[in-house]
């Protein structure tokens, strides 16, 4: 297995990283044109200078600290807003009163669960049915996604369906697992939708190969694509899962990174309802969502869940046997789910700060989404679809020399892989070659975040044109 997003180029990265720091602390002459890192390798937000969401961190003090030098404390009201105390003390309650430091219920806390429904109705309608026993947390989105793929790969003839590019954790995954990738590609020149011929085509490839396809993989908002696929495609999807027998597995954790007011995320989960595939029970669905993405950008905490939507209930109940053998995900990160699900009300003292916090972190997001796309789309060679969602731009390098994909092979390593090392070693940018993602035979690219400073991203942009220019010339 391979996983890109920490693969070659970020460990070259860190190795830099280290002498930047060994050179400054000597005041040694640096052999580099720079001063630092800007890591755009992955979706750490807080990694790179996002600043946390006040309320959040708060009811988490309060939770992890004793009660007597937290929420019994004689001055506690002068230190932490109301609210937070209070959902701290209702959140200890259903911790059983001593804090996070106890194993919880293999699926997770039920208050927590019953919490995310809630954040389901909100989002999909309350004629939507949800059932907080078809509810996992777990750490991250990761941990359940590998979780439901280990019950769904038998043995080396099943194949899974995921798009071309794809976030690695699936191929990654499937390769760990011993199954079979089956690959679909995304229409780059149609802002990477994707078609139901398309689909059509890669099934009946795998099926004629001898593969046993048992599920199908859509990410949206797209990673590394920042793709918002319309509610039209949500549909066609959730029809041809459920016309072939495939598990759908949603992985919806950028929903609340959607960028224009045009593009609209569409839940498969409500998009199954409109089809009437609930109501007959046609499809077996489980979708993600976690703490690490949207405005929290609470990586650490790995909080997530997973909802189950039309399994058979033995198979929940091997899925739950699965979850039971890790015990449980972490506390702490199931606290920051049910926050991020259930916030201060309106009528709560944070509820307008804690509002306009998130409001400028989107904003900001938002904004420098416009930067790398505009400034990517000006390099001479480059090509970028919009970044409509997610937090990653994914250009097309149009006019790689034939020379440095010549010199790639003889090191045996894909020519996006020597662009980016070189990159790195010229501006300090680190990014991910595309061909960590997968994509058509002849493309090379790759993809970057747009979440260091605005500064950051202005910077990366203009010497990324330098660089570009710099290295078609020494590869003429």
């Amino acid at each position: 297995m391979e996983y890109a997003v920490r693969g070659t180029v970020v460990i070259a990265a860190d190795r830099i990283n280290d002498e930047l720091k060994a050179e400054q602390s000597m005041g040694a002459e640096s052999k580099y044109k720079f001063q630092k890192i800007i890591y755009t390798n992955i979706g750490n937000p807080q990694s790179v200078g996002q600043q946390p969401l006040t309320w959040p961190r708060q009811v988490l003090a309060l939770i992890d600290l004793p009660d007597e030098e937290g929420i019994n404390h004689p001055n506690i009201q002068n230190i932490f807003p109301s609210d937070a105390i209070a959902r701290a003390r209702t959140i200890k309650i259903g911790l059983g009163g001593n804090g996070s430091g106890a194993y919880s219920h293999s699926k997770g806390i039920k208050m927590f669960r019953e919490d995310v429904c809630t954040f389901l109705q909100n989002r999909d309608g309350i004629d939507v049915p949800t059932d907080v026993e078809n509810i996992f947390l777990s750490n991250g989105a990761s941990a359940a996604i590998f979780n439901l793929l280990t019950s769904l790969i038998a043995d080396n003839k099943c194949g899974i369906m995921i798009p071309i590019p794809q976030y690695p954790i699936y191929s990654a995954s499937v390769e760990q697992l011993g199954g079979q990738k089956v690959g679909y590609y995304l229409d780059e020149k149609n802002k990477w939708n994707l078609s139901i011929d398309e689909l059509e085509r890669s099934l009946k490839e795998a099926l004629e190969n001898g593969t046993n396809v048992v599920a199908f993989v859509l990410i949206n908002p797209g990673n590394p694509t920042g793709a918002v696929l319309t509610k039209q495609t949500v549909q066609d999807v959730v029809k041809f899962c459920s016309k072939h027998n495939l598990v759908l597995l949603a992985d919806e954790v950028y929903q609340e990174n959607v960028y224009n007011e045009q593009d609209k995320f569409y839940s498969c989960k409500r998009a199954a309802y409109d089809c009437g595939l609930l109501e007959t029970n046609s499809i077996e669905l489980a979708s993600f969502h976690s703490t690490s993405k949207g405005v929290f950008g609470e990586c650490g905490r790995r909080g997530g869940y997973m909802e189950l939507t039309g399994f058979d209930e033995n198979i929940k109940n091997q899925l739950y046997k699965l979850a039971s053998a890790s015990l449980c995900s972490t506390v702490n990160g199931q606290c920051m789910t049910s926050l991020m699900c259930r916030g201060p009300s309106p009528d709560d003292v944070s509820y307008e700060s804690h509002e306009k916090e998130k409001l400028d972190i989107f904003n900001s997001l938002k904004k420098r989404s416009k930067i790398v796309n505009d400034g990517l789309n000006s390099i001479d060679g480059f090509s970028c679809q919009p970044a409509q969602g997610a937090m990653y731009c994914f250009p097309s390098i149009d006019n790689m020399p034939m020379k440095a994909i010549n010199e790639a092979a003889e090191q045996n390593i894909t020519p996006d892989t020597l662009y980016a090392l070189s990159l790195l070693e010229r501006t300090g940018i680190c990014v991910v070659p595309a061909s960590g993602f997968g994509q058509r035979p002849g493309r090379y690219g790759f993809r970057t975040t747009f979440l260091p400073s605005e500064d950051d991203m202005a910077y990366s942009v203009n010497a990324m044109k330098d660089h570009h220019k710099e290295f078609c010339q020494k590869y003429a």
